[in-house]
This record gives C-alpha cells, sequence and structure tokens, in this order.
C-alpha cells in the first residue's frame, strides 16, 4: 500500500496541516486524513507530521506492507540520518520509525511534488474551524487529480 503525504505550513500564522492518502498497489484510492495543527513550528514540522499522520491511518486500515512517500527532500535526508538526528523534527521521525516497525515492510522514500498533487490537495482541506479531515471514498476536490493519476501511461 502506497501512503503519499504532504504538509501544509502557514507562516504568518505558524499554524499548519497535514495530508495522507492511501493507496493499493493498483493506485486506487483507499482512504484519506488531513489534521490541522494550531502551533506549526515550520514547513519541516508539517512534513514530517504528515508522514507520521499518514502511517497511523495506514495502522487504522490494517495495511501491513507500506510504502510511505514525502516530497520533502529534507525529511528524507534527516531520516537517512538515523536516531542520532538533532533536528527539531527528531522525535517525529522517532515516532515514524516505531510505527513503522509495525508494519510487515515498510519502505521510505522521496516523491516529486507533482507526483504529489492529491496528498497537497487533502492537506489544504482543514482548517482552524474544520481540524480533521476523513475520507473513506475520493472526495470531490481531488477527483480530477485521482482520475489524472490513474488513468496516466508510463514512458517507455
Amino acid at each position: 500500500m502506497k501512503c503519499n503525504t504532504d504538509g501544509a505550513f502557514y507562516d504568518r500564522q505558524w499554524k499548519g496541516a497535514s495530508g495522507a492518502v492511501l493507496r493499493d498497489d493498483n493506485v486506487a484510492f483507499i482512504r484519506a486524513c488531513a489534521r490541522w495543527y494550531d502551533n506549526c513550528l515550520d514547513v519541516l514540522t508539517s512534513e514530517a507530521l504528515a508522514c507520521r499522520d499518514g502511517l497511523q491511518l495506514a495502522r487504522h486500515v490494517n495495511a501491513s506492507k507500506v510504502w510511505l512517500e514525502t516530497d520533502s527532500q529534507e525529511v528524507l535526508r534527516l531520516w537517512e540520518v538515523g536516531e542520532n538526528c538533532r533536528s527539531t523534527i527528531g522525535p517525529i521521525l522517532e515516532e515514524i520509525r516505531v510505527l513503522g516497525r509495525g508494519f510487515e515492510s515498510f519502505k521510505f522514500s522521496y516523491v516529486t511534488r507533482s507526483c504529489n498533487e492529491v496528498a497537497h490537495t487533502i492537506a489544504k482541506q482543514v482548517t482552524g474551524m474544520t481540524r480533521l479531515g476523513w475520507w473513506s471514498c475520493v472526495p470531490a476536490c481531488v477527483m480530477n487529480l485521482v482520475t489524472r493519476e490513474c488513468n496516466s501511461v508510463p514512458n517507455e
């Protein structure tokens, strides 16, 4: 199961949001969630929180094999530092490690922003007024994106 994640950060407000989308091996939509954060340090924190929230979503649906994807090269770079990471997101990365151990198989990799538009849009669906979003079918705000991604033909 693939789990695409993206964070949103509102720098003038010091607030953030996370978006996560679960897809099966055929890229079909399974579930999505978004969460609002009233206190968010920076974009790096929102990206790391999105990764953690995505794994929590995968655990919630009892996924056994998870491939976590982020469009944040910095989060992935800090992930690769391992347990010696001294970044402000170190504790969140440790949560991701613990969650990852709970799956039969777990991979974590980078994906380009253009391949992460659904998670990006999902993250934008929550606000201080609507703090949590949960979708078990494709929401209208990403219907065109999901359809385009599912029908794209890979380059040969």
